[in-house]
C-alpha cells in the first residue's frame, strides 16, 4: 500500500485523466528533515483539494549545502507516504517542478511563506509561468514554516566557536540581504581577462596493486574527464556573476569554444590558434577519489613577439575598465607585456600563481602596480623570500600601496588585509573533494566584491564559502552559479 503511493512518471500522467472532476494539489520541496511546519503545510494543502501529490527533489539537485541531504531521496519518499493526508509521492529528477506541472496540470500549487518574498534561484517564476498555461493557481500556505536546513545546522552541524561567532554576527545584522544586494551590483560589470588556458584531464580507475615485474602501481581505468582549467575556468566563474566577460587567450578555437559554448556573455579574443594549450593529467583512485599521481604535459611555447604586440594593441584599443591577469607562469607574460600592464591606469587584478608548472619561480613580486592581489600562504612566502609568518609583510605592503590584499591558508581560513586592518574568517566546509581551482574561485569572487565596494569584513567570508563550495567537485567540473551560492549562504546564515 505504501509502496504504491510512490509513483512513476507514467502513473503521474494517469492521475489527471482518471480524476478530471477532482481538485488536484501539488506540493514540491526537499523534505529532508520533516518537521511540524512541513506537516501543517501539507495538512493545509490537503484540506483544499481532493488529491494531494507531493514531489521531492532528487538528491543530485539538492544544493543548499555540501552536507545535504541528510536522507536520500528514497528514504524521504518513504517517510512522506506514511502520512494519510498525502496521496502520492513523486521523486523529481529535474531542477524545477515545471515538468510535473505540465504532466499533472494541478488546480493548485502550494508553497510556503518564505517563497512569497524571495525567489533566489528564479525557479519559482518559471514554475508559475508553466502553471498559468494550464490555468492553475498558486496558494501560499498561512502556516508558520521552519527551516529544515536551520535545524540541521543547529543540531547536526558541529560548528566551532569561531564559526558560530561569525555566523551569529552575520545573521544578527541581516548581512545575507546585504550580500544579495552586492551580487545585484555585479550583474552590471564587464570583466576582461588576459590569461593562459589549461586543460585538466582526470583519469579515474581502480587500484589493482603493484605490477608483477616492476614496483609500479597498476590502475584499471574506468572513467575519464576533460575539464577547463587556467584562464578558461576563471572566465567561466566570472561569467556567472557579471554582464560580460572578454577573454584574451590562445589555443585551438575548437577546444576553447567547446569549453565556453554554453556561455552567451563571453567574448573570445584568440591571439593565436597555433599555440599549444598545456595539459595537466591527474590519476585518481575511483573508490576513494584520492589523487595517485599528476602529470604536467608542459611543452612550453616560444613567446611570439608578434602575439605580444597584437595583445598590447588590442588592450590599448579596448581600454578595459576591469582587467584581470591570470598568470600561471607558462608562456604568455613576458617582460615587455608586464611593463605595458604596469603602465595601465585602469583597475588591474592579478592572479599570479607559483606551482609545479613554473617550478615556483612565478612570483607576485614581478608586478608592482595592481588594485588587488590574492595569494595562498606559500606564494606570499616565496614572493617575500620568507619562511615563517608573512602577515606583517602583507600589512606593510597594503599600507604602502593602499589596496586590499588576501592570504588564503586552506582549512585554516583566510585574511583580508586593508591598510591597518586585518579581517580573518575561518572556513565553513570540513571536507573537500578536490582543491583544484579553489584558489581561482576565491580570487574571482573576492575580486568582484572589491570592485563593487563590498564591506571589507564580508569579503573573506564570501571568498571562503564560495571556494569551499567549488571544492566539492573535481577540478572545474561544476562552476558554482550565483543562485546555488546564495542558496547555500541562506542555509548557513539561518543558523
Amino acid at each position: 500500500m505504501i509502496k504504491s503511493k510512490i509513483i512513476s512518471l507514467e502513473k503521474l500522467k494517469k492521475i489527471k485523466s482518471k480524476n478530471k472532476y477532482k481538485k488536484i494539489g501539488l506540493c514540491h520541496g526537499v523534505f529532508d528533515v520533516v518537521h511540524f511546519g512541513h506537516i501543517e503545510h501539507l495538512r493545509f494543502a490537503r484540506k483544499k483539494v481532493d488529491i494531494l501529490v507531493v514531489s521531492i527533489t532528487a538528491d543530485k539537485f539538492v544544493n543548499k549545502a555540501p552536507h545535504l541531504p541528510i536522507n536520500n531521496e528514497k528514504i524521504r519518499a518513504k517517510f512522506l507516504v506514511n502520512f494519510d493526508f498525502v496521496d502520492y509521492v513523486f521523486i523529481n529528477h529535474k531542477l524545477t517542478s515545471e515538468n510535473i506541472i505540465r504532466t499533472l496540470r494541478p488546480n493548485f500549487y502550494f508553497k510556503g511563506k518564505d517563497y512569497k518574498t524571495k525567489d533566489i534561484t528564479g525557479n519559482l517564476n518559471k514554475e508559475l509561468n508553466t502553471l498559468k498555461k494550464f490555468k492553475g493557481k498558486i496558494i501560499i500556505s498561512k502556516t508558520k514554516m521552519m527551516s529544515s536546513t536551520k535545524i540541521v545546522n543547529n543540531t547536526l552541524k558541529n560548528w566551532s566557536m569561531s564559526q558560530k561567532k561569525i555566523l551569529n554576527s552575520l545573521s544578527k545584522n541581516n548581512e545575507y540581504e546585504n550580500i544579495c544586494k552586492y551580487f545585484e551590483k555585479t550583474k552590471k560589470l564587464e570583466i576582461s581577462i588576459v590569461g593562459e588556458p589549461i586543460v585538466d584531464e582526470y583519469i579515474f580507475g581502480n587500484m589493482v596493486g603493484l605490477t608483477s615485474k616492476d614496483p609500479a602501481i597498476s590502475l584499471l581505468k574506468n572513467e575519464q574527464k576533460i575539464l577547463a582549467g587556467g584562464a578558461i575556468a576563471v572566465c567561466k566563474m566570472f561569467s556567472e556573476f557579471v554582464k560580460k566577460v572578454n577573454i584574451y587567450t590562445y589555443g585551438s578555437n575548437r577546444v576553447i569554444k567547446n569549453f565556453l559554448k554554453s556561455y552567451n556573455n563571453i567574448k573570445i579574443i584568440n591571439l593565436s590558434k597555433k599555440l599549444k594549450i598545456q595539459k595537466k593529467t591527474r590519476f585518481l583512485n575511483a573508490t576513494r577519489f584520492e589523487k595517485i599521481m599528476q602529470i604536467s604535459n608542459i611543452e612550453k611555447n616560444e613567446i611570439d613577439r608578434e602575439i605580444i604586440k597584437k595583445l598590447i594593441k588590442k588592450i590599448k584599443f579596448d581600454n578595459p575598465k576591469n582587467l584581470v591577469i591570470c598568470d600561471y607562469g607558462i608562456d604568455l607574460f613576458d617582460k615587455k607585456f608586464i611593463e605595458f600592464i604596469e603602465k595601465i591606469k585602469n583597475k588591474k587584478f592579478i592572479n599570479v600563481q607559483s606551482n609545479s608548472l613554473n617550478l615556483g619561480f612565478n612570483l607576485f613580486s614581478k608586478y608592482s602596480n595592481y588594485s588587488y592581489l590574492s595569494l595562498d600562504e606559500k606564494e606570499w612566502k616565496l614572493g617575500f623570500k620568507k619562511k615563517s609568518n608573512v602577515l606583517q609583510n602583507i600589512i606593510t605592503l597594503s599600507k604602502i600601496k593602499k589596496i586590499p590584499l588576501s592570504i588564503t591558508k586552506g582549512k585554516e581560513g583566510s585574511n583580508l588585509i586593508y591598510l591597518n586592518k586585518n579581517y580573518f574568517c575561518p572556513t565553513f566546509i570540513d571536507k573537500t573533494v578536490d582543491t583544484t581551482g579553489c584558489g581561482d574561485a576565491f580570487f574571482v569572487i573576492t575580486t568582484l566584491m572589491n570592485i563593487i565596494g563590498c564591506q571589507k569584513k564580508l569579503i573573506p567570508f564570501i571568498g571562503n564559502t564560495y571556494a569551499g563550495l567549488h571544492g566539492q567537485f573535481f577540478g572545474n567540473e561544476r562552476i558554482i552559479s550565483k543562485s546555488i551560492y546564495l542558496k547555500y549562504l541562506k542555509s548557513i546564515l539561518n543558523f
